[in-house]
């Protein structure tokens, strides 16, 4: 065949064809468009993820900082973080005191800080709603929150208003007036007052006090690896006694959430190819003959593939250009719509935008078009002129020859039946296993995809992440028993207040916690190690400098027992390693350690004897074994130098006449029972003692976790729900090609008897096994993936637990969608045409490319004139 020269015609044709094939290429630029939109939608919403991370980080620590020295400090490793070269700033802040009362409230949690330049106006700014007044100068003034001024029952006051507190430090305590400079509000600590640098110095209190002052630092880079934070703790020089702390957004976990952004952005880069290319496909099969007898008035194999490139360019960029569009609409409107629907209130919804989101969305979807449409562009490029005149290929050996013989005689048992509509949809299933491969694939990234978002959403949750000890929901403590003189500690949570809480309906569990104050006699073994441990971590000094004075007057290193009832021993024991006998610990035989985060060895205390006596009665005295060892900060309301001892709450009543409840955990019968905590709350009122109560509520802190979460949890829902579309809309369009390119098939068989229930049942079974290949897909690979990413992304170590009702939910949609999308586009086709003209379809040929395409070439060759 001659080659014309009819190149300059290409673009005329490409257009015309366009206009000419309005239907299909709509399709087309829908499908360009849909991939535009997800590219684009994804870095969007990506960054937001990342971006509202970031800002929740700064809401949770009260700073934007990414890593900080607890422990103290010296003016030497103040003088390193400011030159070093991978800190950009230095915050520096100190505690100068605590708040012990005043005429309103004598049960104060308030604390004076002082906060220097860099560490107020750049560190702490980001995580402050607004700051009246100006930050304190003077000693006798004072930065406050409402929280801190009703704290000491003075919440009335303003900026301008002057108080009187009792409070303590290094130097003992004092009863001073201070000024209010000014009111702010944010996250974080808001019981605090901040102070000026000169009654920080006069507190008693150094930057190199244990726990008593904190540098936080700002990063130059992003993340920072383990190598990275070594040496960085290498260059400060940090102490035994000091801990160098990154947050979880500067750590390696945000490296490998990064990781799973860019996976996303992959498997969106592949879901749009699957839906190109499906789309594709079915514009190319629908114009074989056009091509074939394109070829016969001169028309070359190559001119064919650059006027289907064109084509290509041209759907290309109208698609790539209406994405963007839609992308930025669906960002900046309809991304806050859904994250509303999902139940966050926030005014401000910030939407993180850049530029380059856009020249990555159009590389990424050019690419994806290119790659796309190349096989179907070559499939359009080898139409033969034979074709276009009605070329067919037969069939033997098909799945329909073996089929049609069952089918004609009609006197197979239905059972036989069933059988064979099962194998038929197998046959068809595997006959062409690589568009097979790709729809399993579409469906099963989609599935995964989905499964890991929604376990990562669900696990990160604001509920999930508010999960206090035991479960429990309100916690309601005596705040008298904080006071350093037994004299001034009061019974609030008495037998009284018990039994009110044990009258509610609506109250599950209640579980008090008794407490008695011990002391215990110098021992060589034990307490030596204990001791030791003791000061190395938490003291100014070492043991050895008080050892002697212990040995003398035990009675100055005072502590306490710890009385849980039986079924909150059980909790404890089930979580130890080392089980307990309940006999043993119910008689006093038994007790448990609290440990303190000490770092103790279990093997060098397990089975060591301790002897105490109650303080108020040396006549006392009670001999232990400690059997069991927990580091649980519940337990630690009451601590003292020497070692706390958990032990059963009978036991304790025995030995001591009138124990004290240190606090009572409550647990509702419905969680986040609003209706029962308002009760509770109303008994703490109702007390001429209420000010020295105090709870942690866990449906307070699920509202304070949801307000520093702001949108992020819907950004996730939003990734989800989006990928989920572009599945969907995979498995639609393969299955469209699939059955047009089989509608004779299945037409010859419903011709000579297969009935329309027959039918039926064929592309029912057809579609259970595409979603039960799905599913066998998501369970393994995508399962692996999730418990993959899930651990590395797990910074919180919150345990790994699938949710069940949205994988369910997933899983039932995706069997409807595989069962019903079959049947109804083969309806479809039904409507449109006639049985007649459905087994005049002559696109079958095709199925067998590119596999024999020499031999296609070679009677092509033979059946030319010469």
């Amino acid at each position: 065949m001659l080659k014309n020269n009819n190149s300059a015609a290409i673009t005329k044709m490409a257009k015309r064809s366009l206009a000419g094939n309005k239907r299909k290429n709509i399709v087309l630029i829908l499908a360009v468009m849909l991939s535009a939109f997800m590219l684009f939608t994804i870095l969007t919403v990506g960054g937001t993820w990342l971006h509202m991370q970031k800002v929740q980080e700064i809401h949770l620590q009260g700073g934007d900082y990414d890593a900080f020295l607890y422990g103290g400090f010296t003016e030497e490793q103040v003088q390193i973080s400011k030159n070093h070269p991978e800190v950009s700033e230095v915050g520096l802040e100190g505690m100068a005191g605590w708040g012990i009362k005043t005429e309103q409230d004598s049960t104060l949690h308030s604390v004076f800080m002082w906060a220097d330049e860099t560490q107020w106006e750049n560190i702490m700014k980001p995580a402050r709603e607004w700051v009246r007044g100006t930050y304190p100068q003077n000693v006798n003034e004072v930065m406050a929150t409402r929280e801190a001024l009703e704290d000491c029952g003075i919440g009335n006051l303003e900026i301008g208003d002057s108080f009187t507190i009792t409070y303590g430090d290094n130097l003992g305590e004092h009863t001073k007036e201070f000024l209010i400079t000014g009111l702010w509000e944010g996250y974080g600590d808001k019981k605090t007052f901040y102070v000026s640098k000169d009654f920080f110095d006069q507190s008693g209190y150094t930057f190199e006090d244990y726990g008593r002052a904190f540098m936080h630092l700002q990063l130059k880079r992003s993340f920072i690896t383990d190598k990275q934070y070594e040496r960085l703790e290498r260059d400060l020089k940090v102490g035994k006694k000091q801990k160098l702390l990154l947050t979880s957004t500067s750590s390696d976990a945000m490296v490998s959430l990064l990781l799973g952004l860019l996976g996303l952005i992959g498997v969106t880069c592949l879901s749009a190819y699957l839906l190109i290319y499906n789309i594709m496909y079915l514009s190319v099969s629908g114009n074989i003959r056009y091509y074939g007898l394109l070829q016969t008035i001169g028309m070359t194999p190559e001119q064919i593939k650059q006027m289907v490139k064109k084509e290509m360019q041209f759907v290309g960029g109208i698609g790539i250009g209406a994405g963007l569009l839609s992308g930025i609409l669906t960002s900046f409107a309809f991304i806050p719509f859904i994250v509303k629907v999902l139940g966050v209130r926030e005014k401000n919804i910030e939407i993180a935008f850049h530029p380059l989101f856009i020249c990555l969305s159009v590389f990424f979807a050019a690419i994806t078009v290119k790659i796309g449409s190349r096989r179907p562009v070559r499939m359009a490029s080898m139409s033969s002129p034979i074709e276009a005149l009605g070329y067919r290929r037969s069939n033997k050996g098909s799945v329909r020859a073996r089929a049609l013989p069952v089918y004609i005689k009609g006197k197979i048992c239905k059972s036989v039946r069933i059988s064979l509509i099962w194998r038929l949809a197998g046959e068809r299933v595997c006959r062409d296993k690589k568009k097979t491969a790709m729809v399993v694939c579409s469906l099963g990234i989609s599935l995964s995809v989905f499964l890991c978002m929604v376990t990562l959403i669900e696990s990160h949750g604001a509920r999930t992440m508010v999960s206090n000890y035991m479960e429990t929901d309100l916690v309601v403590k005596n705040d008298t028993m904080q006071m350093r003189e037994k004299s001034k500690w009061k019974p609030l949570i008495d037998t009284s207040f018990i039994k009110k809480l044990e009258e509610d309906e609506a109250i599950q569990d209640i579980h008090p916690i008794l407490n008695e104050e011990i002391v215990i006699p110098w021992e060589a073994d034990f307490l030596e190690y204990w001791m030791s441990n003791f000061y190395d971590m938490w003291m100014e000094y070492s043991y050895e400098d008080i050892k002697a004075d212990y040995q003398k007057h035990p009675e100055k290193y005072y502590s306490f027992l710890v009385g849980v009832d039986m079924e909150e021993f059980r909790y404890i024991n089930s979580s130890m390693e080392n089980k307990i006998e309940e006999a043993d610990f119910l008689e006093g035989k038994a007790c448990i350690l609290y440990e303190n985060t000490l770092g103790l060895e279990f093997k060098r205390v397990k089975g060591k004897r301790v002897s105490y006596y109650l303080f108020d009665n040396p006549d006392k005295s009670c001999q232990m074994t400690i059997q069991g060892m927990v580091n649980e900060s519940y337990y630690a309301n009451l601590l003292g130098t020497t070692p706390t001892l958990i032990v059963s709450d009978t036991f304790l009543k025995g030995i001591s006449e009138n124990p004290y409840i240190s606090r009572v955990s409550i647990q509702y019968r419905q969680e986040y029972d609003k209706k029962a905590e308002e009760r509770i709350k109303g008994l703490i009122d109702a007390s001429k003692d209420k000010k020295d109560f105090s709870y942690s509520s866990k449906i307070e802190e699920l509202e304070r976790v949801k307000k520093a979460q702001g949108n992020m949890m819907g950004i996730g829902m939003a990734i989800v729900l989006l990928l989920a579309f572009i599945g969907i809309m995979n498995y639609i369009n393969t299955s469209i090609s699939n059955l047009q390119g089989s509608q004779m098939e299945l037409s010859v068989m419903e011709s000579i008897g297969m009935s329309q229930n027959q039918l039926r049942k064929l592309l029912f079974r057809e579609g259970c096994l595409y979603a039960g290949m799905a599913l066998i897909f998501t369970m393994t690979i995508g399962l692996a993936v999730t418990y993959y990413l899930y651990g590395s992304m797990n910074y919180r170590r919150i345990a790994f637990q699938i949710p069940v009702l949205p994988i369910m939910a997933a899983v039932l949609v995706v069997l409807l969608l595989c069962i019903m999308v079959p049947w109804a586009a083969y309806r479809q086709m039904e409507r449109r045409e006639s049985l007649v003209e459905r087994i005049q379809y002559k696109q079958s040929c095709f199925r067998q490319w590119p596999q024999k395409y020499r031999q296609q070439q070679s009677e092509q060759k033979n059946a030319l004139p010469t």
